[in-house]
């Protein structure tokens, strides 16, 4: 019954809420409809996502053209200064430069023939100064002309001579190589027009020969003959012939004629005008080391031997006549010349077994120039790079050696190099 009564009661409720719900829906929906015609009516107050307008269509493809009412988008001009540069795109070089020698390679030096005979190539080069000069087989140095292309040294050599070394400063590095010894050879080359030769002022009159040079009455003091002639006609020239040097003497007005001449040898042979020989002597000879500067230009050099022990600089602050006056010098000038014309002469002299052991070394200085050559004693004068020979004999083994002076520029202050010459090739002993 109870149960009875719990159904009855839930249809009951259930009809009573029916009208009610069914109200209810009707008015949710007519809120609906209402809530919808609004949204529809009023504007949205939410933002648009801005849409890109199509470009028009134009004949031939897309238009450039914008639409009417788009405006161009305008750049911000403090933020297009601010911005990073972008970095250009690189273009590939037509003509890339070569790679160069790094300054650590091998440096190379070599002799190359060219169409205009042979040049000297040396590279790598990698510094801006640069200094070269060359040796050849006499020990007369060259300085050539040279220039220097993509760190490459070529200098054109002249035909004819055999370069023995080559000694360069790149820099501050010293730079010395060996050449294997050749000749370079010189080729023909065809004169097209001759140039007209100036005459030359007509020659003094010689002087007729007397003959007297085929006799001499000589004395041989410390080492050095001294020939005297008589009966020569006034200015004569007389020469005698000593180890293929000649040594001249002019006759004063009184016909007399005076040689002197440096022996190097005990026994010495001297020949005459006519080809005649006389023997003379020298006794001390053979406990004497002899060195012997000489040249035949009007210049003044001074000869220097540094004794085992002294410094190299020593010879320039004394004068050579006296630069082995020390107490402890070996030995001594004998005898001392100036620039004068035929060949001239300077001596040293020191005893064998002296006391000091060692090897002493020669040096030459060109002291006629002075230190700003000009005139004749500079460029291509005739006095620019004097020759000169060193020879040495007494108790050592004879030697004799040709050297030159290398021709410096005119009005330029001589460098140490240029004022003074190293002989190696002659290193006397004791």
């Amino acid at each position: 019954m109870r149960i009875l009564f719990k159904t009855l009661g839930v249809v009951v409720l259930c009809a009573t809420m029916q009208p009610v719900l069914a109200e209810n829906t009707a008015e949710a929906a007519a809120a609906a409809e209402v809530r919808q015609a609004v949204r529809i009516e009023a504007p949205s107050e939410l933002p648009k996502a801005a849409v890109a307008p199509a470009a028009p269509e134009t004949e031939g493809g897309a238009g450039l053209a914008l639409p009417k009412g788009f405006d161009a988008p305008k750049l911000d001009q403090k933020a297009v200064a601010q911005a990073p540069t972008p970095a250009p795109i690189p273009v590939a070089d037509e003509n890339p430069a070569p790679v160069m020698p790094a300054c650590d390679d091998p440096r190379t030096v070599e002799l190359v023939e060219t169409d205009r005979g042979t040049a000297l190539m040396v590279a790598p080069i990698c510094a801006d100064q640069v200094r070269l000069s060359l040796t050849d087989r006499d020990g007369a140095i060259l300085k050539p002309e040279f220039n220097v292309i993509d760190r490459t040294l070529r200098a054109d050599l002249p035909c004819g001579r055999v370069f023995k070394a080559v000694k360069m400063m790149v820099g501050f590095q010293p730079v010395s190589v060996g050449l294997v010894p050749r000749e370079l050879p010189c080729s023909e080359q065809v004169i097209e027009a001759a140039m007209p030769v100036e005459e030359a002022a007509p020659a003094a009159p010689a002087v007729p020969q007397s003959g007297c040079g085929n006799a001499f009455d000589g004395a041989v003091v410390d080492g050095i003959l001294t020939a005297g002639f008589s009966g020569c006609n006034t200015g004569e020239v007389v020469t005698l012939t000593y180890r293929d040097h000649a040594f001249d003497g002019i006759a004063n007005a009184d016909g007399m004629a005076q040689i002197n001449l440096p022996l190097l040898s005990e026994t010495a042979v001297i020949q005459m005008a006519d080809g005649a020989e006389q023997e003379v002597t020298w006794p001390e000879a053979n406990r004497t080391i002899r060195v012997v500067l000489a040249w035949d230009q009007p210049v003044d050099l001074d000869l220097y031997v540094l004794e085992p022990g002294q410094s190299y600089n020593t010879f320039e602050g004394a004068a050579h006549a006296v630069a082995q006056t020390a107490e402890d010098a070996l030995g001594r000038m004998v005898h001392t010349s100036e620039g004068a014309q035929g060949l001239v002469f300077e001596v040293y002299d020191s005893l064998q077994n002296g006391g000091a052991q060692g090897y002493g070394t020669v040096v030459v200085t060109d002291v006629s120039r002075g230190m700003v050559p000009t005139g004749d004693h500079c460029g291509s004068g005739p006095l620019a790079g004097p020759d000169f020979y060193v020879m040495s004999g007494g108790a050592e083994a004879l030697q004799e050696v040709h050297f030159a002076f290398t021709k410096s520029e005119c009005g330029s202050e001589l460098s140490r190099g240029e004022y003074y010459r190293r002989v190696d090739d002659i290193r006397p002993f004791w």
